[in-house]
């Protein structure tokens, strides 16, 4: 009993006989082991709940209601996409770089921890764990790469008498799968620049050998403590709060909640092809033929012809879209998105994404569904340049809290609009110069990457010119002698005619009628020339354009809208596959107003025409 070769265990085995928990047979072992394998599977648990709401800020999975088509699209062959996306959405480390110690640190818990359960309490013990990664965590490719991890690990004939090799052994099989999902990243990511690839591909290596650290460090004191259960809870725990304790001190919680709601306002208002596009849309057609059949189909027999059910469904859909702020399904989205933004800012006052939330807000309530595109080409379309009052307190705080950032140049923008149709004209017009004085440091804040609001792709050039143009018009027209401020920015309360030019919706179908109402209520005003060049805008054929506007060019030689009417002069050229004669419009423009708003656009185009040809022909 003094001799290493003699000593024995309290239960009477050899120590030699010892080889994992199980291996003591008496009662108090085999109930202290149950207990602590019931405590590192609750503990397990909250880890694979933790990996779910690091993807999608929802902590259980199995409480979503569509928990098993989101299983399902995960496991199929195309891919374990969730785990190759773990690096890129919704956190990318690139721009958060302590996300991927996060991400490795994470995975080399969820891969390690059930390898160690197969070697210290055997192979059964460890498909809860492995569940745990399939139906907690919903990694289901992971999980079944980790069945036959465990299964090189601690079956024969694979296991070695050296546990750690066993333990290397069944990680090998992991390791293929990792560079398979960093395959998948680099792939996503290979517009990058070098140095920046190699951040996603970090936190694979990092789990790697987080892996066999902890794999290491358990099996070295079990092998010190002979097997005696207890060895793994304490690391588990520890495994579990460091990723826990790093994402919270430098990550936050309101990084992942800021971009979950920033990809919502993406997939909800652009087609994912043109994020960052100002009125990007979806093709609707199909899904309108769609809708219309499905409605058809369900009428009872005899049922009335196919072109008058679509007819009416045109004529409803149509109304539901018109009817934006009246609780249509459109409004009734957008407000479920303005209320998300407004439990972040309530949640997290001081968040360094918090302007970021309100610029998403205040474009929010400013989108709009654009009725003459569905109309015509039944588009589901969205564009926002026509500021919602609704929104005007939203750009407020988005000036009080970011006005030195680029999104600050757009609420400059759009509370210009506002003081403008409010016949504050001086102040629009004050807004305007800041904002214009603004831009060259903004231009010089848009070359740097690393702020919060890159992901914003704010149309930062889209506005300075809108801002120029607007800025233009006011100072052109303010100081009509007859009508004063009336056609431009609407008459005062109890006068015959309220609307003015600015308050116009140029994408509304009634836009053309509108405008002829300002024709005919304000004659000889000095805006006539800016309300006809608008109405032979809208002329859908590019030779009838040109007729209108070369009428409205004669008629207001000295008008402020005759750079605007050289410029779409061309533009219509060009729609007319007539560059020569485009080309001769802008220069023509360029000749005569080399400081117009509209000579900037003008070079622009010529530029992409290319150098002129002496023997150009039409």
């Amino acid at each position: 009993m003094t001799t290493a070769a003699s000593e024995t265990t309290l239960d009477d085995r050899p120590a030699s006989e010892i080889m994992d928990v199980w291996s003591r047979a008496a009662p108090k072992y085999r109930v202290r082991a149950t207990v602590l394998l019931l405590v590192n599977l609750v503990l397990f648990a909250g880890l694979g709940c933790f990996a779910y709401w690091l993807r999608t800020g929802h902590p259980f999975a199995f409480l979503e209601p569509n928990y098993w088509q989101i299983f399902v699209d995960t496991i199929r062959p195309r891919g374990d996409a969730t785990l190759a996306n773990f690096v890129l959405f919704p956190i990318r480390i690139d721009q958060t770089p302590m996300h991927g110690v996060v991400v490795g640190l994470l995975l080399a818990a969820l891969v390690s921890i059930p390898i160690l359960i197969a070697i210290l309490y055997r192979f059964p013990c460890c498909l809860p764990f492995i569940a745990v990664v399939g139906f907690f965590a919903v990694m289901p490719w992971l999980a079944i790469n980790l069945i036959g991890a465990c299964i090189l690990a601690s079956v024969r004939p694979f296991r070695f008498r050296f546990r750690y090799a066993s333990a290397l052994l069944g990680l090998l099989l992991v390791l293929l799968y990792f560079y398979g999902a960093s395959r998948q990243s680099t792939m996503a990511v290979e517009l990058y620049k070098p140095e920046d690839r190699i951040k996603f591909i970090a936190p694979w290596i990092l789990a790697t050998l987080a892996s066999c650290v902890i794999m290491g460090g358990v099996l070295l004191l079990s092998k010190l403590v002979n097997y005696r259960p207890g060895v793994v809870a304490p690391l588990l725990l520890l495994c579990f709060a460091v990723p826990v304790v790093i994402f919270e001190r430098s990550v936050g919680r309101d990084a992942l909640y800021y971009r979950l709601l920033e990809r919502r306002f993406q997939n909800q208002f652009y087609d994912r092809k043109q994020v960052g596009d100002r009125y990007a849309g979806r093709d609707g057609g199909e899904w309108f033929e769609r809708t219309a059949y499905e409605v058809w189909q369900a009428k009872p027999s005899p049922k009335p012809k196919f072109e008058a059910t679509r007819s009416n469904a045109e004529f409803r859909m149509s109304l539901e879209l018109e009817a934006q702020d009246m609780g249509s399904a459109f409004a009734e989205s957008t407000m479920a998105l303005v209320d998300e933004c407004d439990d972040f800012l309530w949640n997290f006052p001081y968040s360094r994404y918090a302007p970021n939330v309100l610029y998403l807000k205040g474009q929010a309530l400013d989108m709009r569904v654009d009725l003459n595109a569905f109309h015509d080409r039944k588009v589901i379309r969205y564009y926002d340049d026509f500021a919602s009052p609704q929104s005007q307190f939203t750009w407020h705080r988005v000036l009080a809290n970011a006005g030195k950032q680029r999104m600050g140049v757009v609420a400059r923008y759009k509370l210009a609009t506002f003081e403008a149709r409010a016949r504050h004209v001086d102040k629009a017009i004050a807004l305007l110069d800041e904002l214009l004085d603004q831009y060259d440091s903004a231009t010089v804040e848009a070359q740097k990457t690393g702020a919060p609001e890159d992901s914003l792709r704010i149309p930062l050039e889209d506005t300075v010119f809108d801002a120029r143009r607007l800025r233009s018009l006011l100072m052109e027209n303010r100081g009509d002698p007859r009508y004063g401020l009336r056609p431009l920015c609407g008459s005062k309360a109890g006068e015959p005619w309220h609307v003015g030019y600015l308050q116009l919706d140029p994408h509304h179908p009634s836009y053309s009628a509108n405008l002829q109402k300002l024709l005919t209520a304000y004659p000889d005003s000095l805006l006539m020339d800016n309300l006809a060049l608008e109405r032979a805008l809208l002329i859908d054929d590019p030779d009838a354009r040109v007729r209108k506007i070369d009428e409205v060019i004669e008629k207001y030689p000295r008008g402020d809208a005759h750079p605007k009417a050289l410029y779409m002069k061309a533009v219509a050229w060009l729609d007319a596959k007539s560059p020569v004669k485009a080309r001769s419009s802008l220069e023509t423009l360029l000749q005569q107003y080399p400081d117009s708003v509209w000579a900037t656009p003008a070079r622009n185009r010529l530029r992409a025409l290319g150098p002129a040809t002496a023997d150009a022909t039409e």
